[in-house]
């Protein structure tokens, strides 16, 4: 029977071996600020457009619910397996808001 030798590893070397290397974690920085940004700029103007308020009520409540969306994206694109998913996925979302938000305006 052969035996392989396994050696044990401490938390914080595992962690460190599973870490993203620092381009990918760059732009994955970037889709999160700017991504982000543009997914609560979106839905911000599909928000305000959608609600049956005067403008300004309607604005005010887009851009405090935009804060919350901004966190979420910006969570959401570290949480997707690729980086490439991660500029995606809000280029995505932003171009269906904006082409919604035309149509009902």
């Amino acid at each position: 029977m052969i035996h392989s030798h396994v050696t044990k590893l401490t938390f914080i070397e595992k962690v460190s071996l599973y870490r993203p290397k620092h381009g990918a974690l760059m732009t994955r920085i970037l889709a999160a600020i700017f991504g982000g940004y543009l997914v609560a700029a979106n839905v911000c103007g599909f928000i305000a457009a959608l609600l049956p308020l005067p403008a300004v009520d309607a604005t005010l409540v887009a851009t405090m619910l935009s804060f919350a969306i901004y966190a979420v994206s910006a969570i959401r694109t570290f949480s997707l397996p690729s980086a490439m998913r991660a500029w995606l996925e809000p280029l995505l979302i932003s171009a269906c808001l904006y082409a919604a938000t035309q149509m009902m305006t």
